[in-house]
């Protein structure tokens, strides 16, 4: 910051322009903003790792345990990449469930029939839901972490930021998801232990169909 200092006085010094007011805030901003560290190549080998990991397991039935920025909960996952699609059943006393279908995430309180509709291009889910997940070029690895018998990796959409992120975490040696965390574009996080992942289940199409009165 103290560089970009120094570099904005120098052309305040130089400019004699009453139109530099008008780019001293973008350069501001610019310098407000580290930029994103590059990865090593230690880095890198280990985002290839947990690519060729996310890519062996096209499809998961797991319990889950979710706390976070909207209360905890639990209930089950079922996921079914190559064809885009994700359902979440609760247990939380609304019966809430989210099936994600056809480019669509709908969520519905079966309680009282009320749902709610967004494309899945605009939440962060939609990173996962891909034939071949490939963590470079429209995803960018925001960072990596090693902790003690674990690894974390967070993702952004590439120049949608704005979005959210999805940071999933992992067992390591062998690699082995643990949980996924979502951030949203309001900054709210909500985070599922994953547990009992049976990496084979039997899925069928009726299942990411949305509820019955839907």
């Amino acid at each position: 910051m103290r560089h970009c200092s120094a570099v904005i006085s120098r052309i305040l010094a130089s400019a004699r322009c009453a139109a530099f007011a008008v780019i001293l805030p973008v350069l501001l901003a610019a310098c407000a903003t580290p930029p994103r560290p590059q990865l090593t190549p230690a880095d890198q080998a280990e985002v290839d790792r947990i690519a060729a990991y996310l890519n062996s397991i096209p499809r998961f039935e797991a319990h889950f345990i979710q706390y976070g920025s909207f209360g905890p909960d639990a209930g089950t996952v079922w996921l079914d990449r190559p064809a885009g699609h994700l359902r979440i059943d609760y247990t939380d006393a609304e019966r809430r469930v989210m099936v994600i279908a056809d480019g669509q995430v709908l969520v519905v309180d079966r309680s009282t029939g009320a749902t709610t509709t967004m494309p899945v291009s605009r939440t962060p889910l939609g990173m996962l839901l891909t034939p071949t997940i490939n963590l470079s070029g429209p995803i960018t690895v925001a960072s990596l972490a090693r902790l003690p018998g674990m690894v974390q990796i967070t993702l952004e959409k590439t120049g949608y930021a704005s979005q959210g992120n999805l940071m999933l975490t992992f067992a390591d040696r062998p690699l082995r998801l643990i949980a996924v965390a979502v951030t949203d574009a309001h900054g709210r996080t909500l985070t599922m232990r994953l547990s009992g992942i049976d990496t084979a289940p039997a899925l069928t199409p009726a299942l990411f169909q949305p509820p019955p009165g839907a």
